[in-house]
């Protein structure tokens, strides 16, 4: 082998390399952004998250949500992913069924967008936290997110209210400040143990569903979004720990993708007790009063 064709080889084999590692990165802002993502990502038809317009959603009773051992104390390890701040909670299994979901789901890890993925009615709260769980039919959550009733993520949207902070957050928050500028694989243990029922809205009866995708690459269209209609507050503060969080391109000032569009989905809202039956039986007694009272009107004049 001559020496012009070992340079070609070895060229090529750069190249090669250089495109994986391009094509394995991925971002919220610049040459990697969100606009860049490929794959499902630019071509899927199911994609997350979305704008919820609550008027075009469909009431109806799907049953709540059962949150099993999310009463429970757990500690836990955060890490800084260089996406987002992610933690993984140790001990047994904690278990998320009901609201007609076929399957008991495993939480697998929660994590955080800020600002808020999701918006309703055009409004972006500041911070979104996703409790991402894998169905228990499937090995792991690798194997779950083949599927269409793979993952299930319940959001958690926040908003600030008088500026106080919350304090079911700081169990995380004391450790964001530790992982903040580890970029990797290095984790952290909280101090003290987080009990992730404080995490969900005191009324967790009430949610948005829909069928979606992964919010990241490969935005796998396999998980079905629980976005709680009731929110939490967090404070000024708080929020700005979340935005000094670095990534391997800076301060990850957000990490939101933007909303996709719904197209022929639908999406429900859960409201308990409420039964479209009834209600089309209510709004036909509706209309025959106002038909009786047009035809009074018609014969008075």
């Amino acid at each position: 082998m001559d020496l012009d064709h070992l340079l070609l080889i070895v060229l090529t084999l750069l190249c090669t390399g250089l495109q994986a590692v391009t094509a394995s990165e991925w971002g919220y802002w610049g040459k990697y952004g969100p606009k860049t993502w490929s794959e499902l990502c630019a071509t899927g038809r199911r994609q997350s998250p979305i704008n919820i317009v609550t008027e075009d959603a469909i009431r109806i009773d799907l049953g709540a949500l059962k949150f099993d051992r999310y009463d429970f104390a757990f500690s836990g390890k955060l890490i800084n992913n260089g996406h987002t701040i992610q933690i993984k909670l140790d001990g047994i299994p904690i278990h998320l069924s009901g609201g007609s979901l076929p399957s008991v789901y495993v939480l697998e890890q929660m994590h955080f967008h800020w600002s808020a993925e999701h918006t309703v009615d055009g409004v972006r709260d500041p911070l979104e936290l996703h409790l991402v769980h894998y169905n228990n039919q499937y090995a792991n959550f690798s194997e779950a997110m083949q599927h269409e009733d793979g993952i299930v993520v319940v959001a958690v949207l926040f908003e600030v209210i008088n500026n106080s902070d919350n304090q079911d957050l700081m169990p995380i928050l004391e450790t964001v400040k530790l992982v903040s500028n580890w970029v990797g694989k290095n984790t952290a243990s909280m101090r003290n143990k987080l009990i992730p029922l404080l995490l969900l809205p005191k009324d967790h009866t009430t949610y948005y569903r829909y069928e979606g995708s992964l919010t990241t690459p490969g935005c796998q269209e396999s998980v079905t979004w629980f976005v709680m209609t009731e929110k939490l507050p967090i404070s000024e503060a708080q929020m700005n720990m979340f935005k000094h969080v670095q990534s391997n391109n800076g301060t990850l000032k957000y990490n939101y993708r933007p909303t996709q569009e719904l197209g022929n989905r639908k999406v429900h809202h859960r409201l308990e007790g409420y039964n479209s039956t009834s209600s089309l039986y209510t709004s036909n007694i509706i209309l025959v009063v106002n038909i009786f009272l047009v035809s009074l009107l018609y014969k008075n004049f």
